[in-house]
């Protein structure tokens, strides 16, 4: 009965622990969408959009800032930002090193409201590799939570990005 006890509390611990972990990620991406949208806010398109370019402006919590990288909530992840290539009034923000449950949650959203757990304005989602410069693995999320832990646990996908509109 004591082992049973202690394996319930060692699962309830890991899920609530990842409960909380995908909250903190979903409002950090969220906050730091938005602060990209105030600072580009007089721009026509999201020119020279970067890690350090957010970090000067302040937006990011100064507890992830590390010089001019951003950690995110996972040991050993970053978060990285820029402008879409294919579309320079669209921006991206990706989670490095992002486990397979997080992204999962962090992927699903509703394709007729682009909304969902990170935000607003969502654009589309993909899982991407390791590789420099990261390559897409596999198709863009349908918003669906089996497509995106599909897509999350797909060989070589380490990344979730996430590409918001104005």
């Amino acid at each position: 009965i004591a082992l049973g006890l202690i394996v319930g509390g060692i699962v309830f611990y890991n899920q609530a622990n990842t409960a909380s972990t995908t909250n903190e990620a979903a409002r950090t991406i969220n906050a730091m969408a938005s602060e990209i949208r105030a600072l580009y806010s007089s721009s026509a398109a999201f020119t020279n959009l970067d890690a350090q370019t957010l970090i000067r402006a302040g937006g990011v919590p100064s507890n992830l800032v590390n010089g001019t990288t951003i950690n995110n909530e996972f040991p050993g992840g970053t978060y990285t930002m820029g402008v879409d290539p294919d579309n320079n009034n669209r921006f991206f923000i990706q989670s490095n090193a992002i486990p397979d449950s997080v992204c999962a949650r962090l992927g699903v959203f509703n394709t007729t409201t682009d909304q969902g757990v990170v935000g607003i304005g969502i654009e589309a989602m993909q899982a991407f590799n390791a590789a420099t410069p990261p390559a897409a693995v596999g198709d863009a999320f349908t918003g669906a939570p089996d497509d995106a832990a599909t897509k999350c646990a797909a060989t070589g996908a380490v990344a979730l990005r996430i590409t918001f509109t104005r």
